[in-house]
């Protein structure tokens, strides 16, 4: 994983916090990827690294801030095309 997150880094996939890189949040085997802009999460889910492959049927996008109302492209994992959604409902035990 280490080496997932120090690629998203070196591509600067991902967003900055009071100077502090933050390119995804991780909690077991769920990883939330962040980015400013479309096209830094595109090129995030088109890392192959350590084997690590995203499932588009799990995988949701939503967009905030300015921008959460704009009308935003479909993105697509393989021939997949990943769902944007207006919230995120996290489920845990």
């Amino acid at each position: 994983m280490n080496v997932f997150i120090l690629e998203l880094r070196k591509l600067n996939c991902g967003c900055h916090v009071n100077g502090l890189f933050v390119g995804c949040l991780l909690y077991a085997d769920d990883i939330i990827l962040l980015s400013p802009s479309v096209e830094g999460y595109i090129r995030a889910i088109k890392l192959h690294v350590v084997s690590l492959y995203f499932n588009a049927s799990k995988c949701r996008c939503m967009a905030v801030g300015k921008m959460c109302n704009a009308v935003i492209r479909p993105l697509h994992i393989g021939n997949l095309q990943i769902e944007w959604c207006n919230c995120i409902k996290y489920v845990y035990m």
